[in-house]
């Protein structure tokens, strides 16, 4: 006897997504989709963020990026980084890190001018629920606001922006690159 789980196709899992985020009133700001690849740009609260599906991957990935756009406050940022500060890193790390998150920087060349929080979610298995994907949408905005106030409080006159660039027809840009 088999035990074989059987996954979702890609159309079942994107209307898993799409269903459950209708379902709890969260607005789809976009959709798109592209040689495979596809996602959502969703508003959770005030805070757009990305459900991105990679084409051959079984998972997506929900971000929610943070830039900074003020030239003073992304030197006084990386001036922590060049002196290599210690406990700046590790309070950054704290504060951008939770059990269900990750984070990565952005950089522009080797200037650091933001920061990524990231959580996995596999809505191709059976398993994956409205539940998961609303504790995965909270997580990546309740790690990405401590994480805001973290460097507001770093960096003192830190204006961040959460929408991303616009892409080409005017719609919400790529996060990734």
């Amino acid at each position: 006897m088999s035990s074989e789980i059987r996954l979702r196709t890609d159309e079942e899992a994107r209307e898993a997504i799409r269903q459950y985020l209708t379902s709890m009133d969260v607005e789809i700001v976009n959709e798109m989709e592209e040689k495979g690849n596809w996602g959502f740009w969703i508003r959770f609260g005030e805070y757009p963020l990305l459900i991105d599906h990679r084409k051959g991957s079984h998972y997506c990935i929900v971000a929610f990026q943070i830039t900074i756009p003020d030239e003073h406050a992304i030197g006084h940022l990386n001036e922590f980084y060049e002196k290599n500060d210690a406990k700046f890193i590790y309070e950054l790390t704290r504060a951008f890190t939770s059990a269900l998150t990750a984070y990565s920087r952005i950089l522009d060349g080797n200037r650091v001018v933001g920061f990524t929080v990231t959580k996995y979610i596999y809505p191709y298995h059976p398993e994956f629920t409205m539940r998961v994907l609303d504790m995965a949408l909270q997580a990546v905005v309740s790690t990405g606001a401590v994480g805001i106030s973290f460097l507001r409080w770093m960096v003192k006159e830190l204006q961040v922006e959460h929408e991303p660039p616009a892409g080409p027809g005017g719609g919400p840009g790529p996060m990734f690159e």
